[in-house]
């Protein structure tokens, strides 16, 4: 199965260690993202390859999927068709009822069973005014 379908994917200097397949934020510097911390985060999008500490050193660039179909992880079973929420790790879960998560897409394929397991979604950007 096709896994992604991108629409727009910008690479940022990444401000600590990312984990594949997992939600980022905006970082604190221009062009720059950090892991989520916080189930209320606004995602910049999804990074599509891991940076470890010592490859933060040599310069190694994020790739986020900001738009289109990605690879993401999941925190536990996603049926398809399901609205997918942000955990505090950057992980995504199924939406159940009003949890004050944030919600990030729609799971279009390949359904998560377990925690661990990825499935492709659709990065939906959410936004309140006040």
């Amino acid at each position: 199965m096709a896994w992604g379908n991108f629409l727009l994917d910008k690479g940022y200097l990444a401000s600590g260690a990312l984990t594949k397949y997992r939600c980022v934020k905006y970082g604190a510097t221009p062009e720059t993202v950090s892991p989520v911390a916080a189930i209320t985060d606004d995602i910049a999008g999804v990074v599509q390859f891991g940076i470890t500490a010592a490859e933060l050193l040599d310069g190694k660039d994020a790739s986020v999927r900001m738009m289109g179909v990605t690879e993401v992880e999941c925190a536990g079973a996603i049926p398809l068709g399901s609205w997918c929420q942000l955990e505090a790790d950057g992980r995504v879960s199924a939406r159940v009822g009003a949890s004050g998560k944030k919600l990030v897409g729609k799971c279009v394929g390949e359904a998560a069973v377990n925690a661990g397991d990825r499935c492709a979604m659709l990065i939906v950007h959410t936004f309140s005014v006040a």
